[in-house]
Protein backbone atom coordinates (compact mmCIF):
# COMPACT_ATOMS: atom_id res chain seq x y z
CA UNK A 1 0.00 0.00 0.00
CA UNK A 2 1.09 3.72 -0.77
CA UNK A 3 0.51 4.87 2.52
CA UNK A 4 3.32 2.41 3.92
CA UNK A 5 5.62 4.95 2.28
CA UNK A 6 3.98 7.62 4.80
CA UNK A 7 5.93 9.07 7.76
CA UNK A 8 4.82 7.00 10.91
CA UNK A 9 5.06 10.38 13.49
CA UNK A 10 2.67 12.17 10.90
CA UNK A 11 -0.39 9.95 10.26
CA UNK A 12 -2.29 10.97 12.76
CA UNK A 13 -1.75 15.19 11.46
CA UNK A 14 -4.71 16.59 10.28
CA UNK A 15 -4.81 19.19 7.63
CA UNK A 16 -4.87 22.42 8.55
CA UNK A 17 -8.64 23.87 8.11
CA UNK A 18 -8.73 27.11 6.37
CA UNK A 19 -12.59 27.92 6.76
CA UNK A 20 -12.65 29.83 3.06
CA UNK A 21 -16.10 31.21 2.74
CA UNK A 22 -17.76 32.96 0.42
CA UNK A 23 -20.33 35.94 1.19
CA UNK A 24 -20.20 35.23 4.98
CA UNK A 25 -19.35 38.05 7.42
CA UNK A 26 -15.55 36.50 8.24
CA UNK A 27 -14.42 37.23 12.04
CA UNK A 28 -12.33 34.30 12.20
CA UNK A 29 -8.71 34.99 11.19
CA UNK A 30 -7.94 38.76 12.66
CA UNK A 31 -8.08 40.12 9.03
CA UNK A 32 -8.19 43.53 8.78
CA UNK A 33 -11.25 45.01 7.86
CA UNK A 34 -9.90 48.05 5.69
CA UNK A 35 -9.08 46.98 1.96
CA UNK A 36 -5.84 49.33 1.11
CA UNK A 37 -6.59 48.80 -2.56
CA UNK A 38 -9.32 51.66 -1.81
CA UNK A 39 -7.29 53.82 -0.73
CA UNK A 40 -3.57 52.96 -2.96
CA UNK A 41 -5.01 51.70 -5.56
CA UNK A 42 -2.85 53.94 -8.26
CA UNK A 43 0.09 53.53 -6.27
CA UNK A 44 -0.54 50.18 -6.03
CA UNK A 45 -1.35 49.32 -9.92
CA UNK A 46 1.73 51.29 -10.94
CA UNK A 47 3.99 49.07 -8.60
CA UNK A 48 2.53 46.14 -10.20
CA UNK A 49 3.14 47.59 -13.94
CA UNK A 50 6.88 47.63 -12.62
CA UNK A 51 6.91 44.04 -11.99
CA UNK A 52 8.46 41.32 -14.43
CA UNK A 53 6.55 38.43 -14.32
CA UNK A 54 8.78 36.35 -16.34
CA UNK A 55 11.71 37.02 -13.95
CA UNK A 56 12.45 35.78 -10.67
CA UNK A 57 12.40 38.43 -7.69
CA UNK A 58 14.65 40.12 -5.44
CA UNK A 59 15.97 36.84 -3.30
CA UNK A 60 16.73 39.44 -0.62
CA UNK A 61 13.91 41.48 -0.98
CA UNK A 62 15.85 43.71 -0.54
CA UNK A 63 14.10 47.08 -1.02
CA UNK A 64 11.07 45.66 0.92
CA UNK A 65 13.48 45.27 3.81
CA UNK A 66 14.51 48.85 3.21
CA UNK A 67 11.08 49.77 3.44
CA UNK A 68 10.54 47.64 6.91
CA UNK A 69 13.96 48.78 8.36
CA UNK A 70 12.14 52.31 8.28
CA UNK A 71 8.36 51.35 9.49
CA UNK A 72 10.17 49.07 12.21
CA UNK A 73 12.68 51.43 13.22
CA UNK A 74 15.56 48.37 12.79
CA UNK A 75 18.35 48.34 10.57
CA UNK A 76 18.39 46.84 7.47
CA UNK A 77 21.50 44.06 8.05
CA UNK A 78 18.66 42.77 11.43
CA UNK A 79 16.00 41.80 9.08
CA UNK A 80 14.76 38.97 6.78
CA UNK A 81 11.77 38.78 4.78
CA UNK A 82 9.45 36.24 4.73
CA UNK A 83 6.16 34.44 2.93
CA UNK A 84 4.69 35.64 6.35
CA UNK A 85 5.39 34.80 9.47
CA UNK A 86 4.53 31.26 8.89
CA UNK A 87 7.67 30.72 6.65
CA UNK A 88 9.65 32.93 9.59
CA UNK A 89 8.48 30.37 12.37
CA UNK A 90 9.59 26.88 10.03
CA UNK A 91 12.61 29.01 9.05
CA UNK A 92 13.99 29.33 12.82
CA UNK A 93 13.17 25.36 13.68
CA UNK A 94 14.93 24.69 10.79
CA UNK A 95 18.17 26.32 11.61
CA UNK A 96 17.97 26.31 14.96
CA UNK A 97 16.96 22.79 15.99
CA UNK A 98 17.94 19.61 16.22
CA UNK A 99 16.36 16.06 16.12
CA UNK A 100 14.98 15.50 19.54
CA UNK A 101 15.56 19.11 20.87
CA UNK A 102 13.33 20.49 22.72
CA UNK A 103 11.18 23.58 21.71
CA UNK A 104 8.39 25.03 24.18
CA UNK A 105 5.18 26.63 24.01
CA UNK A 106 2.70 28.30 25.90
CA UNK A 107 -1.00 27.27 26.37
CA UNK A 108 -2.63 28.45 24.34
CA UNK A 109 -1.11 30.07 21.72
CA UNK A 110 -0.46 30.09 18.06
CA UNK A 111 -1.05 26.42 16.66
CA UNK A 112 2.34 26.70 13.95
CA UNK A 113 4.55 26.99 16.51
CA UNK A 114 3.86 22.60 17.15
CA UNK A 115 3.02 21.84 13.62
CA UNK A 116 6.43 22.70 12.77
CA UNK A 117 8.42 21.63 15.91
CA UNK A 118 6.50 17.91 14.88
CA UNK A 119 7.09 18.11 11.44
CA UNK A 120 11.33 18.25 11.91
CA UNK A 121 10.91 15.67 14.89
CA UNK A 122 11.57 18.45 17.31
CA UNK A 123 10.31 17.03 21.37
CA UNK A 124 7.71 19.60 21.91
CA UNK A 125 7.00 21.00 25.49
CA UNK A 126 3.92 22.86 26.39
CA UNK A 127 3.52 25.49 29.52
CA UNK A 128 0.35 26.77 30.69
CA UNK A 129 -1.55 29.79 31.80
CA UNK A 130 -3.35 29.56 34.71
CA UNK A 131 -7.39 29.40 34.75
CA UNK A 132 -7.13 33.13 34.79
CA UNK A 133 -4.81 33.29 32.01
CA UNK A 134 -2.16 35.17 33.93
CA UNK A 135 1.80 33.68 33.38
CA UNK A 136 4.12 32.33 35.79
CA UNK A 137 7.33 33.92 34.37
CA UNK A 138 9.52 32.62 37.22
CA UNK A 139 8.17 28.77 36.83
CA UNK A 140 8.60 29.69 33.06
CA UNK A 141 12.12 30.64 33.44
CA UNK A 142 12.60 27.73 35.49
CA UNK A 143 10.96 25.29 33.51
CA UNK A 144 13.30 26.44 30.16
CA UNK A 145 16.39 26.02 32.27
CA UNK A 146 16.21 22.71 33.70
CA UNK A 147 14.36 20.69 30.29
CA UNK A 148 17.35 22.70 28.53
CA UNK A 149 14.67 24.47 26.26
CA UNK A 150 16.13 25.13 22.41
CA UNK A 151 13.48 27.34 21.17
CA UNK A 152 10.56 29.20 23.29
CA UNK A 153 8.16 30.88 21.56
CA UNK A 154 5.89 33.12 22.94
CA UNK A 155 3.31 35.59 20.34
CA UNK A 156 3.04 39.00 22.43
CA UNK A 157 0.59 40.10 22.39
CA UNK A 158 -0.91 36.58 23.17
CA UNK A 159 -2.90 34.69 20.57
CA UNK A 160 -5.97 33.92 21.34
CA UNK A 161 -6.14 35.63 24.69
CA UNK A 162 -5.03 39.47 23.68
CA UNK A 163 -3.06 39.38 26.33
CA UNK A 164 0.39 41.03 26.84
CA UNK A 165 3.70 40.26 29.15
CA UNK A 166 5.00 43.19 29.87
CA UNK A 167 8.56 44.15 28.43
CA UNK A 168 10.56 43.93 31.94
CA UNK A 169 9.11 40.25 31.59
CA UNK A 170 10.06 39.64 28.61
CA UNK A 171 13.72 41.09 29.13
CA UNK A 172 13.84 38.81 32.62
CA UNK A 173 13.19 36.12 30.59
CA UNK A 174 15.77 36.64 27.95
CA UNK A 175 18.65 37.41 30.47
CA UNK A 176 17.64 34.29 32.62
CA UNK A 177 17.04 31.77 29.76
CA UNK A 178 20.65 32.95 28.04
CA UNK A 179 21.22 29.24 26.19
CA UNK A 180 17.58 29.29 24.63
CA UNK A 181 16.99 31.08 21.58
CA UNK A 182 13.78 33.15 22.46
CA UNK A 183 11.47 33.98 19.44
CA UNK A 184 8.71 36.73 20.36
CA UNK A 185 6.13 36.55 17.92
CA UNK A 186 4.56 40.33 17.70
CA UNK A 187 2.05 40.16 14.80
CA UNK A 188 -0.28 41.95 17.22
CA UNK A 189 1.84 44.34 18.59
CA UNK A 190 0.92 47.40 16.78
CA UNK A 191 -2.16 47.39 18.44
CA UNK A 192 -0.24 47.77 21.82
CA UNK A 193 3.03 49.27 20.89
CA UNK A 194 4.65 46.68 23.53
CA UNK A 195 7.93 45.54 21.84
CA UNK A 196 11.00 44.41 21.84
CA UNK A 197 12.34 45.11 18.62
CA UNK A 198 14.47 47.61 20.11
CA UNK A 199 16.20 45.21 22.13
CA UNK A 200 17.47 42.60 19.03
CA UNK A 201 21.36 44.11 19.14
CA UNK A 202 21.29 43.76 23.24
CA UNK A 203 20.10 40.32 23.09
CA UNK A 204 21.81 37.60 21.57
CA UNK A 205 19.02 35.12 21.79
CA UNK A 206 16.26 37.13 21.10
CA UNK A 207 14.41 36.52 17.90
CA UNK A 208 11.43 38.93 17.01
CA UNK A 209 8.80 38.10 14.76
CA UNK A 210 6.48 40.32 12.86
CA UNK A 211 3.27 40.43 9.94
CA UNK A 212 2.16 42.32 7.35
CA UNK A 213 -1.62 40.56 7.69
CA UNK A 214 -2.78 41.97 10.66
CA UNK A 215 -2.16 45.86 11.63
CA UNK A 216 -0.68 46.34 8.33
CA UNK A 217 -3.47 44.59 6.72
CA UNK A 218 -2.30 42.40 3.02
CA UNK A 219 -3.01 38.77 4.60
CA UNK A 220 -3.52 37.80 0.98
CA UNK A 221 0.42 39.07 -0.40
CA UNK A 222 1.80 36.80 2.54
CA UNK A 223 4.65 39.09 3.73
CA UNK A 224 6.11 38.74 7.18
CA UNK A 225 9.85 39.44 8.94
CA UNK A 226 12.30 38.33 11.63
CA UNK A 227 14.35 40.86 13.31
CA UNK A 228 17.20 39.74 14.91
CA UNK A 229 21.09 40.63 15.27
CA UNK A 230 23.12 39.64 12.17
CA UNK A 231 24.47 36.50 13.27
CA UNK A 232 20.92 34.91 13.60
CA UNK A 233 19.34 36.40 10.60
CA UNK A 234 22.69 34.77 8.52
CA UNK A 235 21.74 31.82 9.97
CA UNK A 236 18.22 31.81 9.16
CA UNK A 237 18.77 33.01 5.28
CA UNK A 238 20.86 29.51 5.10
CA UNK A 239 17.54 27.80 5.58
CA UNK A 240 15.83 30.30 3.28
CA UNK A 241 14.16 29.52 0.11
CA UNK A 242 16.28 31.54 -2.75
CA UNK A 243 13.04 33.08 -3.71
CA UNK A 244 10.60 32.86 -1.25
CA UNK A 245 8.87 36.33 -1.18
CA UNK A 246 7.17 36.94 -5.16
CA UNK A 247 7.67 40.13 -6.74
CA UNK A 248 4.09 41.21 -6.81
CA UNK A 249 4.13 40.45 -2.80
CA UNK A 250 7.47 42.47 -2.61
CA UNK A 251 6.29 45.44 -4.85
CA UNK A 252 2.70 46.20 -3.30
CA UNK A 253 3.89 45.70 0.61
CA UNK A 254 6.71 48.30 -0.19
CA UNK A 255 4.07 51.23 -1.46
CA UNK A 256 2.32 50.16 1.68
CA UNK A 257 4.81 50.69 4.15
CA UNK A 258 5.42 53.54 3.16
CA UNK A 259 2.21 55.19 3.58
CA UNK A 260 2.70 54.63 7.42
CA UNK A 261 -0.32 57.40 8.29
CA UNK A 262 -2.26 55.45 6.69
CA UNK A 263 -1.82 52.33 8.72
CA UNK A 264 -1.71 54.24 11.61
CA UNK A 265 -4.56 55.71 10.86
CA UNK A 266 -6.74 51.91 10.46
CA UNK A 267 -5.09 50.97 13.14
CA UNK A 268 -6.48 53.61 15.63
CA UNK A 269 -9.75 53.16 13.88
CA UNK A 270 -9.70 49.52 14.79
CA UNK A 271 -8.80 49.63 18.29
CA UNK A 272 -12.01 52.53 18.22
CA UNK A 273 -13.97 49.33 17.32
CA UNK A 274 -12.06 47.02 19.45
CA UNK A 275 -13.24 49.25 22.59
CA UNK A 276 -17.23 49.93 21.05
CA UNK A 277 -17.48 46.23 20.63
CA UNK A 278 -16.45 45.10 24.06
CA UNK A 279 -18.78 47.59 25.49
CA UNK A 280 -21.77 46.03 23.45
CA UNK A 281 -20.36 42.50 24.78
CA UNK A 282 -19.97 42.95 28.37
CA UNK A 283 -23.95 44.13 28.04
CA UNK A 284 -24.98 40.52 26.77
CA UNK A 285 -25.67 37.88 29.74
CA UNK A 286 -24.00 34.68 29.62
CA UNK A 287 -21.30 35.47 27.70
CA UNK A 288 -17.68 37.62 29.22
CA UNK A 289 -15.53 39.49 26.68
CA UNK A 290 -11.92 39.47 27.79
CA UNK A 291 -10.31 42.80 27.71
CA UNK A 292 -7.55 42.42 24.56
CA UNK A 293 -4.33 44.65 23.20
CA UNK A 294 -5.39 42.84 19.62
CA UNK A 295 -7.55 43.37 17.10
CA UNK A 296 -9.52 40.12 18.23
CA UNK A 297 -11.82 39.60 21.31
CA UNK A 298 -11.97 36.17 23.12
CA UNK A 299 -15.21 35.61 24.66
CA UNK A 300 -16.50 33.46 27.72
CA UNK A 301 -19.64 31.86 27.08
CA UNK A 302 -19.97 29.20 29.33
CA UNK A 303 -21.60 26.29 26.94
CA UNK A 304 -20.39 24.11 23.95
CA UNK A 305 -18.19 26.75 22.02
CA UNK A 306 -19.13 24.44 18.60
CA UNK A 307 -22.81 24.85 19.13
CA UNK A 308 -22.58 28.51 19.14
CA UNK A 309 -20.00 28.40 16.56
CA UNK A 310 -22.59 26.74 14.36
CA UNK A 311 -25.28 29.25 15.19
CA UNK A 312 -23.65 32.25 14.42
CA UNK A 313 -22.33 30.03 10.80
CA UNK A 314 -26.47 29.92 10.23
CA UNK A 315 -26.49 33.53 10.44
CA UNK A 316 -23.38 33.61 8.28
CA UNK A 317 -21.39 34.88 9.98
CA UNK A 318 -17.94 32.83 10.60
CA UNK A 319 -15.96 33.02 13.84
CA UNK A 320 -13.05 30.72 15.43
CA UNK A 321 -13.68 28.32 18.33
CA UNK A 322 -11.58 25.92 19.40
CA UNK A 323 -10.83 22.10 20.58
CA UNK A 324 -8.39 22.81 23.26
CA UNK A 325 -9.63 21.73 26.66
CA UNK A 326 -8.51 24.96 28.19
CA UNK A 327 -10.57 27.32 25.53
CA UNK A 328 -13.68 24.69 24.93
CA UNK A 329 -15.59 27.52 26.84
CA UNK A 330 -14.24 30.19 24.16
CA UNK A 331 -14.95 31.99 21.17
CA UNK A 332 -12.78 34.64 19.34
CA UNK A 333 -13.99 36.81 17.06
CA UNK A 334 -12.22 39.23 14.97
CA UNK A 335 -12.80 43.08 15.52
CA UNK A 336 -14.84 44.26 11.83
CA UNK A 337 -16.17 47.41 10.91
CA UNK A 338 -19.08 48.68 12.18
CA UNK A 339 -21.84 47.09 10.14
CA UNK A 340 -20.22 44.14 11.21
CA UNK A 341 -20.14 44.50 14.63
CA UNK A 342 -23.21 45.44 15.49
CA UNK A 343 -24.21 42.62 13.30
CA UNK A 344 -22.40 39.85 14.91
CA UNK A 345 -23.56 41.55 18.35
CA UNK A 346 -27.16 41.27 17.41
CA UNK A 347 -26.74 37.81 16.21
CA UNK A 348 -25.29 37.02 20.02
CA UNK A 349 -28.38 38.76 21.63
CA UNK A 350 -30.60 36.09 19.43
CA UNK A 351 -28.84 33.00 20.52
CA UNK A 352 -29.08 33.92 24.29
CA UNK A 353 -32.35 35.48 24.16
CA UNK A 354 -31.24 38.92 25.37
Amino acid sequence: MISDLFREDLKDFKVYNTNYFNNKIKLDANENPFNLLEFLEEDILKSVKSCFLNKYPDGEAKELCKSYSQYAGASLNNIVAGNGSDELIQLVINAFLNEKEKVLVLNPDFSMYKIYTKIIRGKLLNFSYDSNFNLNIDKLIDTVNLEKVKILFISNPNNPLGKIILKEDIEKILKSCSNCIVVIDEAYTDFCNESVVDKINYYENLIVLRTCSKAIGIAALRVGFALANEVLINEIKKVKSPFNVNSLSQAIAKVVLENKNLIKSNIKKIISEREYLFNKLEKIKNITPIKSNTNFILIEIKSDNKNIYNKLLEKDIVIRSFNDDILKNYIRVTVGDRKENDYFVQALKEIFNN
